[in-house]
Order: structure tokens, then C-alpha cells, then sequence
């Protein structure tokens, strides 16, 4: 890491209940998978209803973690990538430097400040907008 790189972590006056007010500096990406669901006619019953489309799923060995150990996985419902070519999927242990959260309508925006020692350039944006999230702890 380079010397003198200053991260915050921003989020909004009144975060959501499964958001990690504490932060996740220094936990450890260790997994990352996409589903994409299937359209569920089923859940159609007069008014149209939300479904979800898709999931990306985040696995993360938080012990390391400087505030916030807590957390084993993040789900993001109905996401879409908004950094270019940035593929979390080919990557092994990508570290969790900072991240901003932002409150956009019905979504919100997710981004995360991460260093993977093992491609180039060791350190990137990662931004995510979604409509819902889990946060599993452990």
C-alpha cells in the first residue's frame, strides 16, 4: 500500500439497520457470486409486484477487521456494477479499505475502497447500486 493514501468511510445521517456503521477496514473479501433468479410469474397477483432479479453475495472473514468483526456475508438484491471491468469474482483476498454508502431514491449506492496485492493496480473502486441488502453476522 502506498504511504500517505488517506481513506474515510462516509454513510448517511440515518444509515439502515443492516449497514456496518462501525466499518470494515481490513476484512478480507475471501468469496464473491452472482445469481441471477429467475422471473416468478407466480408473484403476480393483480398489482404488479417486485421481484428480485438478481443477487451478488459477498463472503468475508471479518476477524481481522479493525471496528466491526462481525459480519460473514453481505447480500446485495437486484444490484447493478457501476465500475467498468472491475470483476470481484477473479480475485482471491481482496482487502476492504473504506467505503461510502449513498442513499439514491428507491436504491442505494455502494462504494468501496479495496487493495488485492495480487493484480494490477493493487488498489480500485468498486461501485454497486442495489435496491436491498442482508448483512449476516456471525
Amino acid at each position: 500500500m502506498k504511504k500517505g493514501n488517506v481513506y474515510n468511510s462516509h454513510y448517511p445521517e440515518n444509515p439502515p439497520e443492516w449497514y456496518w456503521i462501525s466499518g470494515l477496514h481490513d476484512a478480507c473479501v475471501v468469496g464473491v457470486e452472482s445469481f441471477e433468479f429467475p422471473f416468478d410469474y407466480g408473484r403476480f397477483v393483480g398489482e404488479k409486484n417486485k421481484c428480485d432479479q438478481n443477487l451478488l453475495l459477498l463472503r468475508i472473514n471479518s476477524k481481522g477487521a479493525l471496528y466491526d468483526n462481525s459480519i460473514t456475508e453481505i447480500r446485495f438484491y437486484n444490484y447493478e456494477i457501476l465500475s467498468s471491468e472491475i470483476a470481484l469474482q477473479c480475485r482471491k483476498n481482496i482487502w476492504w479499505l473504506a467505503d461510502r454508502l449513498i442513499e439514491d431514491k428507491e436504491c442505494y449506492v455502494l462504494e468501496v475502497d479495496f487493495h488485492d496485492y495480487d493484480t494490477e493496480p493493487e488498489e480500485f473502486i468498486f461501485k454497486i447500486r442495489f435496491e436491498r441488502a442482508e448483512v449476516l453476522r456471525g
